[in-house]
């Protein structure tokens, strides 16, 4: 599936109708380049998933992991400081991964083979200042 979103808000609003889409279990790796859009598209996400508006989604660049309560736990997972697969699998990767949650990784590709075959794919490319292409692979329901 292929979309584009003019503004962040719209990033959002897509984010919140595949958040809704999703059930505990689900895993989704984020591509893209630093500043595509991924932290926006999660925050929509969280939001789709019930996640209260006041405890919404920052990105977790310097903690690695947060997790959220919404309808099921999240985990919201972001490699992007990882320097190797040793630092992703010291904090329990594997855990979140076929835990009871639906987890969010961005930087996915520093973990590539860890994921199951499984795995929702999210590619989001900058077309302009505001505009993004966001390509998903794996959704199914939506």
């Amino acid at each position: 599936m292929e979309f584009h979103t003019k503004s962040s808000e719209e990033t959002i609003e897509l984010g919140e109708k595949i958040g809704a889409a999703l059930k505990p279990g689900d895993i989704l790796a984020f591509y893209g380049e630093l500043g595509s859009g991924k932290t926006t598209m999660i925050k929509g996400i969280a939001l789709g998933l019930g996640v209260k508006e006041e405890d919404i989604v920052k990105s977790p660049s310097f903690i690695m992991v947060n997790e959220y309560k919404g309808q099921s736990p999240i985990f919201h997972i972001d490699l992007y400081r990882v320097k190797n697969l040793g630092e992703v699998l010291s904090i329990g990767f594997d855990d979140y991964l076929y835990g009871n949650g639906v987890c969010l990784i961005e930087w996915a590709e520093k973990a590539e083979n860890e994921l199951p075959q499984n795995t929702i794919k999210v590619e989001l490319t900058t077309l302009s200042f505001q505009e993004r292409k966001i390509t998903i692979s794996g959704l199914t329901g939506f």
